[in-house]
């Protein structure tokens, strides 16, 4: 992982929230390892911590050369982030990947932090989409990973021919999406009742990081909108 030295701090369970964590992330996904020997894989190959961050492969029903493709999950703790060091702690990460990556499809990479020093929008492309979210907002993790997996098996529902085991796999990841946008609401919730300080404890730039985090709010609202017309291509 990058050194303080690029501005990035690694999280400390004991000294911060427990608004997120890699043992809860590891739980949440664990729906998938009773299942995954019905996909031709072990439970232990679509999961890898190390530290501060856990990595997730899922399924997805797509098959090439008798294989599914997989969905690749990449989470990761951290106390403080900046801009320069995003793309360094991204290829510290894609390394977690490596047993399986030939077999992924498409990978999401999502970074919750306790501090970002300035505003980082989230960056999609072909290849991956990377998120900077900030600790207090961490439900919106599972707000887009729902938002992905629906929008992604609505359009495989509608635009692939498949077989029983095909399928099966939709039925699937719909009642992961919807296990993990439960999820996110009870985070929300919990966010929303304990995170709103008194104005008595105003520092003097809390307006200015109120603006900063509203920023980066929206710019995570409207890139779910974007994941909603995901297309699979016939």
């Amino acid at each position: 992982m990058p050194d303080k030295s690029d501005s990035n701090e690694v999280y400390n369970p004991q000294k911060q929230s427990k608004s997120f964590s890699v043992e809860m992330i590891l739980d949440d996904f664990s729906f998938w390892f009773p299942r995954a020997r019905g996909y031709g894989y072990t439970a232990d190959e679509l999961y890898e911590t190390d530290e501060n961050a856990v990595a997730v492969a899922i399924p997805i029903p797509i098959l090439k050369d008798g294989n599914y493709k997989l969905w690749f999950f990449c989470f990761c703790r951290v106390e403080r982030i900046t801009p320069r060091g995003v793309k360094i702690l991204i290829a510290e990460l894609s390394r977690m990947s490596i047993k399986l990556g030939y077999l992924i499809h498409f990978r999401y990479y999502f970074v919750i932090a306790d501090r970002i020093t300035r505003r980082i929008p989230p960056r999609c492309s072909r290849a991956k989409s990377v998120y900077i979210i900030r600790a207090e907002y961490a439900y919106k993790v599972y707000e887009i990973v729902a938002k992905a997996i629906g929008g992604f098996v609505k359009s495989f529902r509608k635009n692939v021919k498949y077989g029983d085991d095909l399928l099966c796999l939709c039925d699937d990841l719909e009642r992961f999406a919807e296990r993990m946008r439960k999820r996110a609401e009870e985070l929300k919730s919990k966010s929303t009742s304990t995170t709103h300080p008194s104005p008595t404890h105003h520092l003097p730039d809390t307006d200015r990081n109120n603006a900063r985090d509203k920023a980066t709010t929206k710019e995570a609202e409207e890139h779910l909108t974007l994941l909603e017309k995901s297309k699979v291509m016939k």
